[in-house]
This record gives C-alpha cells, structure tokens and sequence, in this order.
C-alpha cells in the first residue's frame, strides 16, 4: 500500500499554478478577481494552505469570545410589531409555539402600563424564553416597570426572573451615552440584557461589510468611551452591550463578517484596556431585506435561508429570518422558524464550533476584509467619531457610493438577482397577466 501512494506525489503550488494558467491560455490566476466593485475588496479565487498559515488570525477560533461556549447554539428569534396588546399576546404565542426560543417586541412608540404586562405576557413563562424590545415611549420608565413586573410575578407565581446569559436587552437605532448609562446601571441580569445596537441601519443604506464592520466598530467605540468616563466598568460594559448585524447575501464573505464582529470588538475592547475576559459581545444577526424581491418571492426563502446559515457559521447568538413574503404572514413565519429547526436538528450545525475556522478561503477574507474595517473604523476616528461623521453627512455619503455602485451593476446584469433581472419565474408573469385580463 505504501509503495502504490509513492507513485502519488503532491502537486507543488508552482507546478498546479503553471497548469491552471496554461488552461486560462495564459492569464495569471493570481489577477483574478471573482468580486464586484460593490463588494468592496478583492480576492483571488483560491488559496492555499503555504500562504494561509501566514495569516496572523490563521488557527484563531471565536470559542473564546462567545463566553466560551463549547458548542455552536444559537437563540432563535422571531419579531413582533406591537398594535395592540391582545394581538401581540396571540402573535407571541403562536411563534412560540412554532419553537421560536426569542422574541423581540417592537414596542412602536406606545406608553405600556404596568398593569398592561399582565396583558402582554398572558400564558407566557417568560423566564423560559429571551425578550427583546425596541421603541419603547420611556425607556428608563418602561425598563423600571418591567423589572418590577417580572419580581411581582415571581412572587406570585413562582417563576424566576430571567437570567440568560445573554439574549433580551432593548435595542436602539440611535442612544446617547447617558440613557445608555441608565439602562445599564439599572439593569440586574446576566450577560447582555442592557444596550444593544441595532446596526442593520448601515446595510439598508447600501454599506458594503467592511463599512458595516467599521461603522458599528466606531459607534461602540463612543459609547464605550463615553460609559467609562460615566464610572461604569469593563464587567458591567461587556456584559450589557450587543450589536445586531444584518445579512447580506455573500455568502463566505458574510461567514467572515460575522466571525470579525467578534474578533475586532475584541481588540477594541483590549485598546481600552480591558482583561481578555471582558472582550466578549452578545452578536445578534437578521436577514437582510434589501437583497429580498417583491417579485418572486419564494426566492426569498431560497436566499434567506443561505443568509441565515452564513450567520450561524459566523458563530452568531441569536438569529431572525425575516418573513420571506408579506401575503401569506402565517406561512412565511413557519417557514422563518422551521429553517432554523433544520439546520439545528437536521443539519446538525449547533454542533461544531467555529466551523469556518481553518478554511483557506474564509481565513483570507476574514483578513481582507477585517483590515479594511479597520481602516474604514480608524478613518471614522480620524474624523471625529462616530456622532460627527453620522452628523456632518461622511458616513451617508460613503454608504451611498457603494448603494449606487450596487444598483448599476444590478442593472447592467453584472450582478445577478435570482428571480428578479435574471431567471425571472414564468408564473410571476402569467400573474401578471391575469391582472391585467381583470
């Protein structure tokens, strides 16, 4: 057997290079570039083992960062939009019931009452799942009353007040360092349960991931410098900050976005001196929208659920797939949840930590685009921070280059949506027809 695997050599790199080139007739494999102005970095179509190994991250893995986890679980989110408390309470239970293991309420603007929690949570256990809310009327009040709440009903009937580790909080769009201050100081649970930063906003402006990267890095950056100077410290900071990421539809590049999150909050977090145990960060991640098409929408599914699995090799905590079409509310909330179901219980991917580590391709990405958020982060500093650049017009002015790039490369056909300037689906037209017989 040995002697029949000695006739078998590997291949030198400059000996498969000089083949490959020979079948491209001559082009130099090293020039190709698979990506599109829009993307925002280059990268060669393959890599290799001699050159990855020279990676400074090369055999890094995110266990350390996910509160040393020693599996890949993650929360399984599902969203909902308050308009009356009744609704709400029956739109919760059943996306419980579908196996959703967290909620985020957007609370739209309303005033909710103490007594209205009664109302609101009606059959729900909720120190069994992780709540989330967003836009609430007072913030300070809201979380006050709600705490007050969860002791009231823990005396009552038993329950615990949640303690998860990690998972509910409120999130914020925009926050300034005193209410942020406020919520942490106020708040009395575990792992992220204080101040999360909804940075999906700087996707659906058209930025590209390293300027997603670099703008949440900058905007955690300012807070965290405006906490510290309120007295608050690295414990009580680490422990009550998390970021929401949307995903994009690019698969390995988005693998390695998610997994930079981690990496780069680490080495700001150390740029402020804080211990190696105080580096870790609650990473919440959401499908995209703005990749999703009003016109065959059952790619939406397709695409989505290749957006979530990017995420859950990014190694995230907790994740929302977005509704895949609006008409059919029922269905596409099935189909949010169950397509995490599959890919914990079928696929098995809750299982291995940090999957993507090692692979060549994703390691060189990670370092790609990872350096460029950093300079896209420190840019930011440069000018000021993140406030000031978000303020004088930098930060939308970037994302637009970058959105209008997106789009004319939609139109010319160099970027391809499946079902929408490419492979159009024949019974989008045959409905179009008929609504325009009626």
């Amino acid at each position: 057997m040995s002697q029949l695997f000695e006739e078998f050599k590997a291949p030198k790199l400059a000996d498969w290079k000089k083949l490959t080139e020979k079948e491209l007739k001559g082009a130099d494999i090293d020039q190709l570039n698979q990506w599109l102005p829009s993307d925002g970095f280059q990268a060669k179509p393959a890599y290799f083992r001699s050159e990855t190994e020279k990676l400074p991250m090369f055999g890094t893995t995110i266990r350390p960062l996910r509160f040393n986890q020693q599996n890949n679980e993650w929360l399984i989110c599902a969203d909902i939009r308050l308009e009356n408390l009744e609704d709400a309470n029956t739109e919760l239970q059943h996306k419980l019931s579908l196996g959703a293991t967290a909620i985020t309420i957007d609370l739209n603007g309303h005033d909710i009452a103490r007594d209205e929690f009664a109302v609101l949570f009606n059959g729900i256990v909720t120190s069994a799942i992780s709540i989330s809310f967003a836009n609430a009327y007072n913030t300070v009040r809201f979380q006050a009353d709600y705490f007050n709440w969860l002791r009231l009903k823990s005396l009552v009937k038993g329950e615990s007040i949640p303690s998860y580790g990690g998972g509910g909080g409120l999130w914020f769009e925009h926050i300034n360092v005193d209410l942020a201050t406020s919520i942490i100081i106020n708040n009395d649970r575990n792992g992220f349960g204080g101040v999360g930063l909804s940075c999906t906003q700087f996707y659906m402006k058209g930025a590209t991931i390293s300027q997603q990267l670099g703008t949440t890095l900058a905007w955690g950056n300012e807070l965290v410098n405006g906490l510290r100077k309120n007295g608050l410290s690295f414990e009580q900071i680490s422990g009550n900050i998390g970021f929401s990421l949307a995903i994009g539809s690019s698969f390995l590049p988005e693998v390695a976005k998610f997994r930079l999150m981690r990496f780069l909050w680490a080495r700001v977090m150390q740029q402020h001196g804080a211990a190696s145990k105080r580096w870790s960060t609650w990473v919440h991640a959401q499908t995209g929208e703005r990749h999703l098409s009003s016109l065959d929408t059952p790619v939406n599914l397709l695409r989505e659920n290749a957006m979530a699995m990017s995420a859950v090799l990014g190694g995230v905590d907790s994740l929302t797939i977005n509704p895949f079409r609006q008409d059919e509310p029922q269905l596409a909330d099935r189909m949010a949840i169950n397509t995490q179901h599959l890919m914990k219980e079928e696929a098995r991917l809750n299982q291995v930590i940090d999957p993507a580590a090692g692979s060549y391709y994703v390691e060189h990405l990670t370092d790609i685009l990872g350096k460029k958020a950093w300079d896209f982060f420190l840019e930011i500093e440069e000018k000021g921070g993140y406030s000031v650049c978000a303020a004088n017009g930098f930060l939308e002015d970037e994302f637009a280059k970058s959105d209008q790039a997106y789009y004319d490369e939609v139109e010319s056909l160099a970027r391809v949506l499946v079902g929408t300037n490419k492979f159009p689906s024949p019974f989008e037209e045959s409905n179009d027809k008929v609504e325009e017989e009626n």
